[in-house]
């Protein structure tokens, strides 16, 4: 399972580890200090046991530990057998140690320096401590080195639980803002966002309250607009299908031509098509309202009359239609499953200028898909928002599996219309 990143994490781990490598620099340079420290002082020592006098040649003068002779060979052999070659520049400290450890002092050090006393006469200075001497120096306390590393860790430590603090302190007010922004819906968003304590987090509270109220607002002048417009169009339909109803009564006394009784089903199946459409529209836009009533429909006999009545769509084309349906019965929402096949099956008519059009379905699961011989048509000029828009609504509403794919010569659809709860 991959761990998404977090902003917090990485700029917890970003100072921890600048922190940390500070540390790192300034324990090295304490103890780099240290060192030359020590080294400026046994210089310096060095430097005065110089200027002892009654220093011979074959008679060094021992003094504090300390061996001042005046040639290279009558310096210790302990001393001559660390360094090959005798210093020649004046005032060089040469030093070795030997087995020392960050947390330990060493087991051996040898020091020897080449200085020209007052007369101008050269003389070498030397010290070696061995293991003894370097007990008894640090027996009253611990290595300065092991105390120098045990400061940087107290130090680090200490600066890790500071920034964990501190990073707790920082983002407290922002896991407020999201867990606020998670509880945000149409009815708490009539009430100002808290107060974050920040002026950073109140902002963007307040940006984000902004625009979802914005988004709201629209949501809202949407629906209000779509049940207005829903029953202003119940009046006109009304009309119409009355008239229908009259048209049809008169039919009985005096019938009509075959052309006008065709004339006359066709405006009554687009009457029933308006108002079914009208009542879609008034229970999208409801989110409460009671679900259209289930009826059992054959759905093989639902496309082929829906491919009757858009035939029209394709007067003046080349386009063969082809049909492959299989009795089938099954209880549907009639007007959802109404619209959707008909902005589909309208869909592929008028997206195909020269081709085939064929529509296949076997029980619930139906595929539309059109092959256009005429790759110059704009697609886009041919389009129907209202009705792709409702049958996209309606399909996730009632939760059908639905599928679309661009092929190389048009588009192919497939939906199953299955039983739903709803």
């Amino acid at each position: 399972m991959r761990i998404k990143p977090s902003l917090r994490l990485y700029f917890f781990i970003a100072i921890l580890v600048l922190g940390t490598s500070l540390t790192l620099v300034f324990s090295a340079l304490t103890i780099n200090y240290f060192i030359e420290g020590l080294d400026t002082g046994m210089r310096g020592t060095m430097r005065q046991l110089s200027q002892v006098e009654n220093v011979r040649d074959g008679h060094p003068v021992r003094l504090i530990n300390f061996q001042i002779s005046s040639q290279w060979k009558d310096v210790p052999a302990d001393i001559r057998s660390q360094f090959s070659q005798p210093p020649t520049t004046p005032g060089v400290l040469q030093k070795k140690l030997i087995g020392i450890t960050l947390f330990s002092p060493p087991k051996k050090a040898y020091f020897v320096i080449y200085m020209m006393n007052n007369q101008g006469k050269g003389r070498y200075v030397s010290k070696v401590f061995n293991k003894e001497t370097i007990k008894n120096e640090t027996k009253k306390g611990s290595s300065h080195f092991t105390g120098i590393m045990l400061f940087g860790i107290g130090g680090l430590i200490i600066f890790t639980l500071f920034l964990f603090l501190i990073m707790n302190k920082m983002s407290s007010p922002m896991e407020s803002l999201i867990n606020w922004t998670k509880t945000l819906n149409d009815k708490n968003l009539a009430f100002p966002p808290p107060d974050f304590k920040y002026h950073e987090p109140n902002e963007l509270a307040q940006i984000i309250h902004n625009s979802l109220n914005s988004v709201q607002e629209s949501l809202n002048r949407e629906q209000v607009f779509l049940s207005y417009a829903s029953h202003e169009l119940r009046t006109p339909i009304a009309v119409i299908r009355s008239n229908i109803e009259l048209l049809n009564k008169m039919n009985d006394v005096e019938p009509l031509g075959d052309k006008q009784q065709k004339i006359l089903q066709r405006i009554e199946r687009a009457g029933f098509t308006m108002t079914h459409l009208t009542e879609a529209l008034l229970w999208l836009g409801r989110d409460n309202a009671i679900p259209p009533q289930l009826s059992v429909i054959k759905l093989n006999e639902l496309i082929v009359q829906l491919v009757d009545e858009l035939s029209y769509l394709l007067q003046g084309k080349a386009v063969n239609i082809e049909i492959d349906t299989h009795l089938y019965h099954i209880e549907l929402p009639t007007t959802a499953c109404l619209i959707v096949l008909t902005n589909l099956i309208r869909n592929a008519f008028q997206h195909t200028q020269s081709g085939t059009v064929s529509i296949t379905q076997k029980h619930h699961h139906v595929i539309i898909e059109n092959n256009n011989n005429d790759p110059e048509v704009d697609d886009e000029a041919l389009g129907f928002g209202l009705g792709l828009e409702l049958t996209q609504r309606l399909i996730e509403k009632f939760k059908w599996p639905y599928k679309t794919q661009i092929t190389s010569s048009g588009h192919r659809v497939e939906v199953s219309f299955t039983q739903t709860n709803e």
